[in-house]
């Protein structure tokens, strides 16, 4: 599900291949009501495109090239390489893992008239968060075959995307909209910017001038971003964009939502509020092209990011690609070959032509989906049998399996691929010199690609203000509703809304049952999709809690079965600015000023127990800032990793004071198939610092088995978390140990028997998933079970 939403605006620029084998049932005088649409440029429209003359002349020379094949590039031998990783996380702030990452190196020729030869020569994968190599070969086996490797050109190949794809001539809306197709002019303006003049060894100079790009309107299939180009030919010569907007996801249990039973209308509104909110959006794509023979710029190296977030899971992929080129026109001896079009590869249901109505959709669905049906049954009917079909048949008899198809849609690139059948042959290959691990920047070029996409994706490259507004964004069900002792149940609505120039606008409206106050927010936002700066003015309920998340769903249900409610609360009126970043190490800052107040508590009872008591606050008037990093180092279980969480917060008003924390995790595998994980936490305060600001140890991120309690709060603290752990598949099997002190910083040199607690633990998918049997040593000696996600180790 996760990963269907996060491709969502992949998809929209790169659609499924057709199914292989389809019989259609379509009537021949179906409604065009999907068929490509866009707007007509108009004369009032193609003036107001362009800021000045020299970008008018600019954009058409790079049109005109962009379709037009240079036919004296007959040939080139290119070494690619590919790389895809994506992250997973709890919320935005949780513990980044490493789910997936795929990497493949590939000898690709290319040669006109006949097509491209492509030479896998090593392929990798790695699941880190299963750690099972069967697994891994098996998805290897399933990933090294006809598409691994993109091909880096082929005539009317589309320049502005990463991993191949043929270029559309002319817009269509319903799809990405891209700012050189004919018809552009009615969705983005233009404006020229820098430009750099660099002379060849012959003495001949080339200049390159950029070309701001910018939409008419904030919408997830529209770019934003600076292109460059050769002045004298028209060739792009590198891109750095993104897409417009987050693009949010709809859930649906129906392939046409128009042909939807009340059912599963009814059970798709369920789903949608279990996963809201859901969005899509790709914040960054570098292309950089590289110049040879003093003529032929082809690409160097491709890069895509994006995210996607379902409730409370977020999501982060990376694309990379990079080519080197042994020759470009050199001699090239390429045989033809014949293109099998029946490949041995998963049948795939693929979408109904454009152009047909809602009847004449289901009719085509209908009748694609039982051969897509029957091929699937005697797919999976060979592998039960353990019979090998198509070009896996070849390892039989052969050290390799040859794949003949047309790549890329209706450019019907030839294209043979061969494939080591030893897989080990591809996983040991000397093309990779470091671990699947590594950053390999210097390979991709990271150092040159984030000053491109760092130049062009500023807070001004924008859609103007108040543009043609899209749909508001809402949020709600599961992400937003709670239990805890001071609300009992609570749930609410967010609205967001998109009005140009990066500006947002929301409202959030909340009602606890228990204690029926209302809670509210109004904000006023400016976003790249990687930076955000808020404003906000609210009245809401705040955790005092500086580990966890007592506000969340998750901790909800634990509060209302177990009475676990690890928190404390109190409630704050008044307003903020933040500023966030989902690049790179997470740095977050507040500068607030507010009013602080006790909340009472309200929900006394739960299913499991009583609540125990919440905090006194006291009143305070305070206006102050505070700064959180995140950062993780290592991607490896098996290897060190360091993760590391650092919060600084100074107020001054009724009460003046400072606090700092910093919390370490440290993992590592051992020897003999055990690993080990370390925590070592510590803060200080200075200053008269408020019961509300004060730390509180106990519960599942700080002492495991001792019960959070407002008498277990301080000015200070410091605790460790030892673990020893016996890593399976998926699972970890630990014994751990806990152990801290908080009191007051003037007497340290007083611990006493410090707070501790031991048990055995199991976390699932490398902590995304945890279970706790924790036994209390000191204050108090009990037994509690834990449920919860997002443990570090």
């Amino acid at each position: 599900m996760l990963f269907a939403i996060l491709a969502f605006p992949l998809l929209a620029q790169n659609p499924p291949r057709a199914a292989t084998v389809v019989r259609d049932s379509t009537p021949a005088d179906s409604a065009s009501r999907n068929a490509p649409r866009r707007l007509p440029v108009t004369a009032e429209l193609r003036a107001s495109a362009f800021h000045d003359a020299a970008a008018r002349e600019l954009f058409d020379q790079a049109r005109r090239t962009r379709i037009t094949h240079d036919s004296s590039l007959s040939s080139y031998d290119a070494k690619t390489r590919q790389r895809m990783s994506v992250w997973g996380s709890i919320g935005r702030l949780g513990f980044e893992r490493l789910v997936f990452r795929s990497e493949s190196v590939a000898r690709v020729q290319w040669k006109r008239g006949v097509g491209a030869h492509v030479e896998v020569t090593g392929a990798r994968v790695a699941i880190p968060v299963i750690g099972s190599e069967k697994l891994e070969r098996e998805a290897l086996n399933d990933a090294a075959s006809d598409e691994m490797s993109p091909i880096p050109y082929f005539p009317g190949s589309e320049t502005l995307w990463a991993g191949g794809l043929p270029a559309q001539t002319e817009v269509n809306d319903r799809d990405l909209v891209n700012p050189l197709a004919v018809g552009a002019e009615a969705y983005y303006t233009y404006r020229t910017g820098d430009s750099v003049t660099f002379r060849l060894p012959d003495g001949r100079a080339i200049r390159l001038r950029e070309l701001e790009v910018r939409p008419r309107a904030a919408k997830p299939n529209f770019a934003v971003g600076s292109l460059w180009f050769d002045t004298q030919t028209g060739q792009l010569v590198r891109a750095a964009y993104r897409l417009a907007a987050p693009a949010g996801a709809n859930i649906s249990v129906s392939e046409d939502d128009t042909t939807q039973t009340r059912a599963q209308k009814v059970l798709s509104a369920i789903m949608t509020s279990m996963l809201s909110p859901s969005e899509a959006k790709i914040s960054a794509v570098a292309i950089e092209y590289g110049l040879f023979g003093g003529r032929f710029w082809l690409p160097r190296v491709q890069f895509v990011e994006g995210s996607a977030q379902a409730s409370f899971a977020v999501v982060k992929i990376r694309y990379e690609n990079s080519f080197s080129y042994a020759s470009v026109n050199g001699p090239l001896e390429l045989s033809a070959f014949e293109v099998d079009t029946l490949l041995d590869r998963w049948p795939r249901l693929g979408r109904p032509p454009r152009g047909l109505d809602s009847t004449a959709r289901k009719h085509w669905r209908d009748s694609a989906r039982v051969v897509y049906d029957s091929a699937i049954a005697a797919r999976q009917d060979s592998i039960k049998r353990k019979l090998k079909t198509g070009s896996y048949q070849q390892c039989d008899s052969s050290a390799t399996r040859v794949v003949t198809q047309y790549r890329y849609g209706d450019a019907r690139l030839p294209v043979q691929v061969r494939v080591p059948c030893d897989l080990d042959k591809l996983i040991q290959s000397t093309d990779f010199e470091k671990s699947i691990y590594d950053p390999e920047d210097e390979v991709f070029g990271a150092s040159d690609r984030e000053r491109l996409v760092g130049e062009a994706l500023t807070m001004l490259a924008q859609a103007p203000l108040f543009s043609l507004l899209p749909p508001p964004r809402l949020q709600f069900g599961l992400s937003m509703t709670r239990y805890n002792r001071v609300e009992g149940f609570s749930t609410g609505l967010r609205i967001d809304q998109e009005i140009g120039g990066g500006y947002s606008v929301g409202a959030l409206g909340r009602f606890g049952f228990a204690d029926q106050i209302p809670n509210w927010e109004f904000s006023v936002a400016r976003s790249n999709l990687s930076k955000t700066l808020r404003l906000n003015g609210y009245q809401r309920l705040v955790s005092a809690s500086d580990w966890g998340n007592p506000l969340s769903f998750g901790s909800g249900v634990s509060a209302l079965l177990f009475g676990r409610d690890e928190g404390f609360y109190y409630r704050a009126g008044g307003a903020e600015l933040l500023w966030t970043s989902d690049r790179g190490p997470r740095l977050n800052w507040r500068a607030f000023a507010e009013r602080q107040r006790t909340a009472t508590p309200e929900a006394t009872r739960t299913v499991g127990g009583r609540f125990g008591p919440n905090i006194v606050a006291t009143g305070e008037k305070s206006a102050g800032a505070a700064i959180r990093f995140i950062h993780t180092l290592g991607m490896d279980p098996s290897s060190l990793r360091l993760f590391t969480d650092l919060r600084l917060e100074g107020a001054g008003g009724d009460s003046t004071y400072g606090r700092g924390a910093l919390d370490l995790t440290l993992s590592r595998e051992l020897a003999a198939k055990f690993a080990a994980g370390l925590t070592v936490a510590g803060g200080t305060s200075v200053g008269g610092i408020p019961t509300q600001r004060r730390w509180f140890l106990g519960g599942t991120q700080t002492i495991r088995g001792q019960t959070p309690d407002t008498a277990q709060s301080g000015n200070a603290f410091w605790f460790g978390r030892l673990e020893l752990a016996r890593p399976m598949p998926g699972v970890r099997a630990s014994l751990f140990g806990d152990i801290g002190w908080i009191g007051d910083r003037t007497k340290t040199n007083a611990i006493g028997r410090p707070l501790s607690g031991v048990g055995i633990g199991l976390s699932g998918f490398d902590g995304l998933i945890r279970l706790d049997v924790a036994r209390g040593l000191y204050p108090r000696k009990q037994t509690r079970v834990n449920l919860y996600l997002d443990a570090r180790f």
